[in-house]
């Protein structure tokens, strides 16, 4: 089961969200804006995250690359303190969230080249979304909460798969 979660600490610093499991941690990092002539970046106003497990390892390789596949998962609030042992099930589900993904063209890990969205969807109110499917590769894909949301957005760089639905994502935003 794949697993996001964020904590806030200071305002210097930047929010840290965790893939536990199988799949992998996200350190959020701070996003590069667009200069004052590009258009605007669907990364603009998001967080970046970096892939590892609970254990600090890289993520194992995709089964089958180059294959189409779709993720889906679950976007939450961080938990109140004092919710108990599951803090995953007192979180507060994020409804109307969205979610993109972009193909991945070149650039560097920190401020990758983007073709144009390949697929997006909304979660629901229980905070449940499914990607379509798109073609196996690298993809940015990014989760923007609704305007004026009390929470921030993130995006990662991940590779989509024939497999990529087997870990469902726990998404837990960080609150600004």
């Amino acid at each position: 089961m794949r697993r996001v979660v964020s904590r806030s600490f200071q305002a210097s610093l930047h929010p840290i969200l965790f893939l536990l499991g199988a799949s992998a941690m996200l350190v959020a990092l701070a996003c590069t804006e667009a200069g004052p002539t590009s258009p605007p970046s669907p990364l603009e106003g998001l967080n970046q995250g970096a892939s590892r497990d609970s254990a600090g390892n890289s993520p194992p390789p995709a089964p089958t690359l180059g294959t189409p596949g779709y993720v889906h998962g679950t976007v939450l609030g961080p938990s109140a303190p004092g919710a108990g042992n599951d803090s995953l099930a007192t979180a507060p589900r994020v409804a109307n969230a969205r979610i993109a993904a972009f193909r991945v063209t070149g650039g560097t890990a920190s401020s990758p080249t983007l073709g144009p969205e390949a697929a997006a969807a909304f979660t629901g109110a229980d905070g449940k979304f499914t990607l379509p499917t798109v073609p196996g590769g690298e993809y940015v894909v990014t989760i923007t909460p609704p305007a004026g949301s009390i929470y921030g957005g993130v995006w990662v760089t991940v590779t989509i798969h024939d497999q990529s639905h087997t870990f469902p994502w726990w998404v837990v935003l960080w609150r600004k």
